[in-house]
């Protein structure tokens, strides 16, 4: 399995023969990202699937759907995320919701829980092929999405690392120490950080590297490859 982290929350995932992006997000909005994005995904010479974990900004892009397009890529993600590349004409477009399953070519795509309090329709995926991958999108830390995690074996976690505090509504996905918690808790062989790369959430490689949940970690250079 390789692991490629171009951006924010966009990485390409190797694995069992398929090449999958996450949360892919290019060309619009780009005044928010605060990190250059490490390649272009257009320049991507084959794709397989999307997973989209929700319909915002720095998650969901047209470009990313004109590349799915043109690549005749499978998009998978939350109610949202789906509707709207349906609305684009996407031939293979699969909406999930908590719980469901999708068999794909040799691998199985489960939609866990995320908790996400402007995107009530978020979900987290865990890919379950040649290693068993989390990919977390944007998600408080929840008992329920613990119970969920704990179902699989997990070798990998992708997992967000950096979020907003807004009034009344607090916190609208996991910082350092939460996802130090989630990760204790659902006890992966390995994780990863990921969606640091934004305005007003960029965190240094002195704070990653400062950062020590119970298990151990990987941070991705972007557009370095990691393989497992």
């Amino acid at each position: 399995m390789k692991i490629t982290l171009l951006g924010q929350s966009t990485l390409l995932l190797e694995m069992s023969g398929l090449r999958m992006l996450t949360d892919p997000w290019w060309g619009r909005f780009e005044f928010l990202r605060g990190v250059p994005m490490a390649a272009d995904p257009d320049l991507l010479e084959r794709l397989d699937l999307m997973l989209v974990s929700h319909n915002h900004v720095d998650h969901w892009s047209k470009p990313a759907i004109m590349l799915a397009r043109r690549q005749g890529a499978t998009v998978v993600g939350s109610q949202k995320a789906a509707r709207r590349a349906v609305t684009y004409r996407l031939p293979d477009v699969v909406a999930m919701k908590p719980g469901d399953r999708r068999d794909f070519r040799g691998v199985t795509i489960n939609a866990v829980p995320a908790f996400h309090p402007f995107a009530r329709d978020a979900i987290g995926f865990v890919v379950e092929g040649e290693k068993n991958l989390y990919f977390s999108g944007d998600t408080r830390r929840e008992p329920r999405l613990v119970e969920a995690l704990k179902r699989f074996q997990l070798d990998v976690a992708l997992l967000q690392v950096a979020c907003s505090t807004y009034p009344l509504v607090g916190k609208d996905g996991m910082d350092l120490e939460s996802a130090a918690l989630l990760a204790a808790e659902v006890g992966p062989a390995l994780v990863i950080p990921i969606h640091y790369q934004v305005k007003g959430k960029v965190l240094d490689d002195e704070e990653l590297e400062a950062w020590k949940p119970l298990v151990p970690v990987a941070i991705l250079k972007p557009g370095v490859p990691l393989q497992l």
